[in-house]
């Protein structure tokens, strides 16, 4: 996981990416600093760009993507939001939700859904 405080190469990955992850944090959140490493070895398994944004480093990210509280964890997928979690993090639908993402063959054509 990258950690930035660069919102415009977010904004750039999400646009050319298929999926992209978020982690937002609060320095002084001890819920955030207890779901992190567990959050890193979960990507571990995957080929995700993903990035770590300190909302106080980077306060345009609350705004940006209309965070309340941290840690908060978005997954985009075609530049649209389709998952997000904040403080009470369930690992086990995210870890679902990444391995449908990641087996998703974009190539399957029209024709062959329905053969």
């Amino acid at each position: 996981m990258k950690k930035t405080t660069n919102l415009l190469e977010v904004q750039h990955a999400l646009a050319q990416e298929e999926t992209v992850i978020l982690y937002l944090s609060m320095p002084n959140c001890s819920v955030c600093h207890a779901v992190l490493p567990r959050f890193e070895h979960l990507l571990s398994h995957y080929d995700f760009p993903s990035f770590h944004l300190d909302v106080a480093k980077t306060p345009e990210v609350a705004s940006v993507f209309q965070i309340l509280t941290a840690p908060a964890i978005l997954i985009y997928h075609k530049n649209k939001e389709v998952a997000r979690q904040a403080r009470f993090i369930d690992f086990q639908s995210l870890e679902n939700l990444l391995n449908q993402l990641s087996s998703i063959d974009e190539t399957l054509s029209y024709d062959k859904l329905f053969d």
